[in-house]
């Protein structure tokens, strides 16, 4: 065979790439994205079949590659979607008998109408009757026969370059084992997805026995050490083979304007009576309450004119043989040449999109039956072959190496990354190092824990598919992909939460499986990869308990939020729950929430407060003191804490009595004091909460400071030791920036397309200098006239702030959001090309810490946690605290050089996930606890004794 092959002057490769992202939705009886496959299977996927299968009986001797994407070929096999197609086909075949009654009479159009009917009869039939529903078998019977081979690609076609390296394993191996699963043997290569190569793939392929892939022209042309052969394969390493996408074949059929689809006679995409018919005519046939597709089109391009004539299928017939004619023309002269200048016959490689071959051009199917017929002839002098039958004749090609490329425009990743789409990243890491963490703690998973680690991988990969950036670029059905995405993850996060805590969410494990119930034999441990040993964790999904019960007691605690304590103490409590302790939280109570609920394994006890406190404020505080005593003691008649952590003085007067009564040690964590808020105590009601903010940390078995900062303060204002002081900075929660799917708003609210935004969030108070940041906008828009600030947040300066912007005349861009809820904060934040906090005084500065973990560069005055935080030119820039002129050059310099704000980005979200993650955070913290515990059992009864009984 080998002798034979190389007679031939050369080989022609047609590679057709089938894919659709994975669109299943039980909870409705249709949906509109489901017609996607539905037409996919119609116009192409069974035409084309249909044509294979009529070669092959009348024994033409040809060869494709068909490659199948795992999420398709799962659809494909899916009995409710199978169901759903059947009625699909059902329901046109209503509509084609209506349209023959329509045009009977119509020389023009009863023709089409009766050729309508004629498919959807044959498309059932191929589908219904001869493959019982399961055209994935006809598939196999055709790569059984020799006539197909048959790719798969990755999992969820994941765009590989943008995804972490752990996530190639998972999604590569996914769609090799299902690949085997639905067809029964070995893949004969595979599809990277938008043909996204980067260095170090081809080991993941070898590992998984895949040696065949594709890769755009420009690939070749910049290989190292030199340009590299179109017409060869190229060994890039671990003996898989790179072949390059032939660019005069791609030019032929690809080309909108001088390619074959665009010839004057072929049927006009455009023209469908889904629109040119009354809506109510066709409503009942579509999925949505908008015109849309039918597949009933009437016209033919006509030319570069709205007035389009009768499309004639036999004039679309005669082109269709003229440009197959052209095209093995083409291919012979092609090989003859390059025959001339290689040792070995020249392959050329014509990969393409599945569904160009009767969706978008509709006599596709047409024209390649007449191209694989014409190359079948004994007298053509290109043979048909597959890039696995030339590299098993020719061998795996010179070696060579290639760098990160596509097949999307001008050959890089920009349609995969770009301002529509590049904020998803950040989660879709931050998730998939989740996932690697949980996979490693669970090396050995069984039962429930198991299903559900395994489905926390299926809502990471969908996730990951290269559909959901692709459709926000194109700015097509971009609601559906961005709802998506956002399911995807928040599923994937009640998943991993739940197992952190111990204890799987049945509700959530019940939804996704339900959902979406792909890739039956995925395998979590794929995530583990090889860099730990086999069984040994790097997290602890439930530790046995390192102390007794803590009782918290805060003012603010979800969803009651007035700063960044409230937030603080809940990611804390939740991050001890999941290591085994214990938490109830105290705190008032809230409209509309429960006195009493569990939360991530944490019980918080919602107190009644009389009043309000803008009554009077001290009083107000003193009631809710007295309900924190009397909640407190009545729980302890069922249990008694191992420690109470009372944070800020507002819960003071409880803590120390609690401690007094209860016998049980204190800490207390200070976030920011009277002195520091108001630079310096002024009247009676600061000195008095400076009294107590004394009392309370004085009485602290452990004394807690969220910064250096605010050890330095403690220090100087109450008089304690500094080695009295631990320093626990607060953290983040990556998950608590996601917005839920369909919820809050972003950017676009406020914004004109080409804004450079700016945005601020917290209250509107003089210590969080935001005034200052309305002073540099005269000098930031002179320089950068796109610049538009949004303002998000409340308080006592709201109008000085409106009434300043109007005074400098910018208030056309300048915004106010008000208070906003979580989701548009996320949004909002995640979307931002600047977070901007220029505090005079702060403490710690959590909502910095939010933008850090939002992947948004940052800008903060260097004061207080703030300038511990922030390296500037590292991971973000910081500023003199109330210097205008250095804020608004920072601002200036970090919107022209967009790299480097980047850059310091992600040093930033590092520093988030080493440094401000509450794992660790929670760690230090029980063993501060721990040391209070054992200072209050050595010494502790002296303080809680009363004074007269005191010995000695």
């Amino acid at each position: 065979m080998k002798a034979m092959l190389k007679e031939q002057k050369g080989y022609w490769a047609l590679v057709l790439h089938a894919h659709l992202p994975y669109v299943r939705h039980p909870e409705l009886p249709e949906f509109l994205e489901e017609r996607w496959l539905f037409e996919a299977l119609t116009e192409c996927y069974l035409p084309m079949t249909e044509s294979w299968l009529r070669l092959r009986e009348e024994q033409v001797d040809f060869c494709v590659t068909l490659s199948v994407t795992p999420s398709l070929a799962a659809m494909l096999t899916d009995n409710l979607l199978q169901q759903r197609y059947r009625e699909h086909l059902d329901k046109m075949l209503q509509l084609a008998a209506l349209e023959e009654k329509r045009t009977a009479g119509d020389e023009d159009f009863a023709p089409l109408a009766a050729l309508y009917r004629q498919k959807l009869e044959g498309a059932r039939r191929l589908f219904q009757d001869d493959w019982n529903s399961q055209i994935t078998e006809a598939w196999k019977s055709l790569a059984q026969s020799g006539h197909l081979d048959l790719w798969t690609s990755a999992a969820t076609h994941g765009f590989l370059p943008y995804l972490t390296e752990s996530s190639w394993t998972p999604q590569i191996r996914t769609g090799v084992r299902q690949h085997k699963a639905i067809f029964g043997m070995e893949p004969h290569g595979l599809w990277l997805p938008e043909c996204a190569y980067a260095p170090g793939l081809e080991k993941v392929l070898a590992q998984e026995g895949v040696y065949c892939f594709v890769v755009d022209t420009g690939t070749f042309r910049n290989a190292h050490p030199g340009p590299a052969n179109l017409y060869q394969p190229l060994e890039v390493g671990a003996q898989v083979s790179a072949f390059a996408r032939d660019p005069e074949t791609s030019h032929q059929v690809w080309d909108k304007k001088s390619g074959y689809p665009g010839d004057y006679d072929y049927r006009e995409f455009y023209r469908d009576i889904g629109y040119d018919l009354p809506f109510e005519t066709v409503a009942p046939f579509l999925s949505g309450p908008n015109p849309g597709d039918t597949g009933f089109k009437y016209y033919r391009i006509t030319g570069d004119t709205d007035q389009k004539e009768p499309y004639r299928h036999d004039w679309a017939m005669e082109k269709v043989n003229a440009h197959a004619d052209n095209f093995v023309f083409n291919r012979e002269t092609q090989t003859a040449s390059w025959r001339d200048q290689m040792d070995l016959p020249p392959i050329v490689v014509s990969p393409y999109d599945g569904e160009l071959f009767g969706h978008w051009w509709y006599e596709g199917p047409d024209f390649l039956e007449a191209v694989l017929r014409r190359l079948s002839s004994s007298e053509s002098t290109v043979k048909m072959t597959t890039p696995r039958r030339y590299r098993e004749t020719y061998g795996p090609g010179p070696s060579g190496r290639i760098a990160f490329s596509t097949w999307g425009e001008d050959g890089y990743g920009k349609v995969w990354l770009n301002p529509t789409n590049d904020w998803i990243y950040r989660h879709l890491h931050r998730a998939n190092a989740e996932m690697v963490a949980l996979a490693k703690a669970f090396p050995q998973a069984r039962h429930e824990i198991k299903k559900a680690l395994n489905q926390a991988a299926r809502e990471l990969l969908l996730a990951q598919s290269s559909d959901w950036p692709f459709i926000m670029h194109t700015r097509t059905t971009v609601e559906y992909a961005t709802g998506r995405l956002e399911e995807h993850l928040q599923l994937f996060w009640k998943l991993a939460r739940s197992l952190r805590n111990g204890q799987v969410d049945e509700s959530a494990l019940a939804e996704a499986e339900w959902k979406h119930p792909i890739f039956r034999d995925i395998n979590y441990r794929d995530f583990a990869g090889g860099s730990e040993p086999e069984g040994k964790p790097v997290l602890s999904p439930k530790r046995t308990n390192p102390i007794g019960p803590i009782w918290m007691l805060s003012w603010e605690y979800p969803p009651r939020v007035v700063g960044g304590l409230g937030r603080a103490v809940a990611d804390l409590s939740k991050a001890l729950a999941a290591r085994g302790v214990p938490v109830k939280v105290f705190t008032c109570a809230v409209p509309g929430c429960p006195d009493r609920e569990v939360i991530d394994g944490v019980t918080v006890i919602r107190l009644p407060v009389p009043g309000t406190a803008s009554d009077d404020f001290l009083s107000w505080v003193w009631r809710f003191n007295f309900a924190l005593l009397s909640g407190v003691i009545a729980e302890s008649a069922a249990e008694k804490p191992a420690l109470i952590h009372g944070h800020d003085w507002m819960v003071g007067m409880a803590a120390k009595e609690i401690r007094r009564l209860l016998q049980v040690p204190l800490a207390v964590t200070i976030h920011a004091t009277e002195h520091g808020r108001q630079r310096g105590i002024w009247n009676d009601l600061q000195r008095s909460i400076h009294n107590e903010e004394t009392d309370l940390s004085n009485a602290a078995d452990a004394l807690i400071a969220c910064s250096n900062y605010m050890a330095k303060e403690i220090t100087t204002l109450f008089a304690t030791p500094w080695a009295e002081i631990t320093v626990l900075p607060n953290g983040v929660d990556p998950a608590n920036l996601m917005a839920a799917p369909g919820k809050g708003y972003g950017m676009e609210k406020f914004c004109d397309p080409g804004d450079e935004t700016l945005f601020y969030v917290g209250r509107l108070v003089p210590e969080k200098g935001i005034q200052l940041l309305v002073e540099a906008m005269p000098n930031i828009l002179s320089q950068r006239p796109q610049a538009r600030l949004i303002i998000a947040g409340k308080g006592p300066m709201m109008e000085e702030l409106k009434e300043k912007a109007r005074a400098l005349a910018v208030e056309h861009r300048v915004s106010f959001a008000g208070f906003v809820d979580d989701d548009s904060r996320n949004r909002l934040i995640g979307s931002a090309h600047i977070a901007v906090f220029p505090s005079l005084y702060e403490p710690f500065g959590i909502v910095a810490l939010e933008a850090m973990a939002a992947n948004t560069p940052v800008i903060v005055g260097d004061t207080g946690g703030l300038g511990e935080i922030i390296r500037t030119g590292e991971n973000g820039i910081k500023v003199p605290p109330g210097d205008v002129q250095k804020l608004a050059e920072a601002v200036i310099a970090m919107l022209q050089d967009r790299e480097g704000a980047n850059q310091m980005a992600e040093a930033a979200r590092r520093d988030v996930d080493q440094i401000y993650s509450w794992d660790v955070i929670a760690e230090e913290t029980i063993k501060t606890y721990q040391r209070a515990i054992l200072r209050f059992g050595t010494f502790g009864f002296l303080a809680v004794e009363p004074a007269d009984e005191k010995v000695g």
